[in-house]
């Protein structure tokens, strides 16, 4: 008898508290969503509690929207089902993690192919954020704004449910807002040592950080990513040596919820003592600004959190501005390269030198589009080259890539070049640009840090006294032409770069005389020598002597593997490649 008493006044107990949510007014309700928005609201809980909430929302795409081809193209090969039209969740904002979520949750089926829940969600005491987006799978994007088009929109959000979306949370609990939200809301980068937000477009970020002693370091990053790619991601280096430690990356990541595209990382790691740098960056889309999917569940952290939980070693990390392309140390800056240019400068060194090459180039399939070299001014002989099996990924699109490294170079003068094809450059990518976009091209930096005066200075390449004419650079498709004359019987040194197909030249000169248009000389596959780079490259190194009189200089290219738009590796010399004619000495 006594522990039915004691059931039923439980019983009671816990009715009466129920019955004192339900009579309770709303502490959160969002409602009326515009396609695309994330609405959200912060409050506070002072004791554990159950809160009442009520949700509409609507499941992912059936495979036949707008929607599920964007997704597809992003993760061909992901078959997870897809982010809800309309979501609910409630973010712990302490721990960072979810302590209620629609999409999870076991719901109802509503009106117009919504999904409905209505319960009890008993929660800790603490400090929290509820979310909704909003993102049905097609929405109207007409600048024009007909009437006709509203109306046609309106009437088919209607159809989708997209006026039925709420939230609303019911409880003891105190709403924050303005000031005292975003305190709560940014309260996980209390105390951080690094805090980059990704909260913006096109966005590069980086700081400094010094460690005086083994430290453990807690990295919290939300980025955008797929399996080929990162597009909004944070990595930290080795500021001394610009070694990578860590990346965001789609493998060294997990879903963040929303979107496929959105990765989240929380890891732990010991550094060494030691100097290092973040780094955050953004392309062009999907950010806590205008977000073009559904957003994570965390949005406020967008960006690179690095923390450390030992508040003496904590105390002991200096900061400092740091800058990963120093414009103090930089001896050459070929950069912002758009599509088919060719740049080179010449720099002179007064001793030996570390010098670090920073470069930015387009490579796929083990060959380079747009890369750099650096050759001897003296001897013309090539001393680095962008080579792709040595490059890294730079970020963005896979076929970005990124050389970061250091070469010795004696005392002596040397000339940096930079080749570009017609496509995915400074001047318009046309795949996702790498993070540092701006320095598409490369820089040579001194590898100590500012250059010394007086140890660099700058080298002009003067012309060749004994050209008689040259056709150099040249690309697909091209037919130019150079008059020259000879006073006398002259014997020239003839230098000329081409392309073989099978047996015959398929690029190659000639020299005609002016006044009959007869051949003189014609480079031919039986007279040239292998050129360096693919098989195909062919190289004519010899002399002729022409008497004197009056000719024409000619070259001609087919529609493939030329100057700044190679098909295949490219010869030693590619600066070279065309014909050039020298007086012999």
């Amino acid at each position: 008898m006594n522990r039915w008493l004691v059931r039923a006044a439980m019983a009671g107990s816990l009715l009466a508290q129920s019955n004192i949510v339900w009579a309770q007014s709303p502490v959160v309700d969002l409602r009326n969503f515009h396609p695309r928005e994330v609405k959200s609201a912060v409050f506070t809980l002072a004791s554990p509690q159950d809160l009442r909430v009520e949700a509409v929302g609507a499941e992912g795409s059936d495979n036949r929207g707008t929607f599920s081809w964007i997704t597809a193209m992003w993760n061909p090969r992901d078959d997870r089902r897809q982010p809800w039209r309309g979501n609910a969740w409630i973010l712990d904002l302490r721990t960072r993690k979810v302590a209620w979520e629609l999409s999870e949750s076991a719901t109802e089926r509503g009106g117009h192919d919504t999904r409905v829940f209505s319960g009890t969600v008993r929660l800790p005491a603490g400090d929290y954020e509820a979310f909704f987006g909003s993102f049905p799978t097609t929405y109207w994007t007409n600048d024009d704004r007909e009437q006709s088009s509203v109306e046609r929109m309106t009437s088919w959000l209607a159809d989708q449910g997209f006026d039925e979306f709420r939230l609303t949370i019911t409880g003891s609990a105190k709403v924050l807002s303005g000031a005292a939200a975003t305190a709560v809301r940014r309260g996980f980068a209390d105390g951080a040592i690094v805090a980059l937000a990704g909260d913006g477009s096109e966005r590069y970020l980086e700081t400094g950080f010094a460690l005086d002693r083994p430290t453990a370091i807690d990295v919290y990053a939300v980025g955008e990513a797929r399996e080929d790619a990162e597009f909004d991601t944070g990595w930290i280096v080795n500021a001394d040596t610009h070694e990578k430690i860590w990346r965001l990356t789609w493998r060294d990541s997990s879903p963040a919820g929303g979107a496929q595209k959105n990765r989240v990382a929380h890891v732990s790691r010991t550094l060494p003592p030691g100097r290092y740098a973040a780094f955050y960056a953004t392309d062009d889309s999907h950010d806590p600004r205008e977000w073009n999917a559904p957003p994570p569940h965390d949005p406020a952290a967008w960006g690179l959190t690095i923390r450390v939980a030992d508040a003496a070693a904590r105390a002991a990390v200096k900061s400092f501005t740091y800058e990963h392309v120093p414009a103090a140390a930089t001896i050459v800056a070929l950069t912002d390269v758009g599509d088919k240019e060719s740049r080179s400068r010449g720099f002179s060194l007064s001793r030996a030198m570390d010098v670090r090459v920073y470069a930015l180039g387009e490579g796929r399939d083990g060959r380079m589009f747009d890369y750099g070299w650096i050759t001897n001014a003296a001897t013309h002989e090539k001393v680095w080259q962008m080579r792709y099996e040595e490059t890294e990924h730079a970020g963005g699109d896979a076929k970005n890539r990124l050389v970061d490294r250091t070469i010795h170079l004696d005392k002596g003068d040397y000339v940096v070049h930079y080749v570009s094809d017609e496509s995915h450059s400074a001047d318009g990518f046309n795949a996702s640009a790498p993070p540092d976009a701006k320095r598409w091209g490369i820089t040579l930096l001194s590898a100590s840090g500012t250059v010394e005066r007086g140890a660099v200075s700058a080298f002009a390449e003067k012309p060749d006294a004994n050209v008689i004419a040259q056709i150099v650079g040249v690309r697909d498709d091209e037919s130019p032409r150079r008059k020259f004359r000879v006073d006398r019987e002259t014997t020239i040194r003839v230098y000329a770069l081409g392309e073989s197909s099978g047996r015959e030249m398929a690029d190659y000169g000639w020299i005609e005389d002016a006044k009959s248009g007869r051949t003189v000389w014609e480079m031919t596959y039986r007279t040239s020598e292998p050129a360096g780079g693919a098989a195909k490259n062919r190289r004519f190194d010899g002399t002729i002597t022409l008497p004197a009189g009056e000719y024409t200089l000619r070259y001609e290219s087919d529609g493939s593997h030329s100057f700044g738009s190679w098909n295949a590796s490219p010869p030693d010399e590619p600066e070279m490649y065309g014909i050039t004619l020298y007086r012999v000495r």
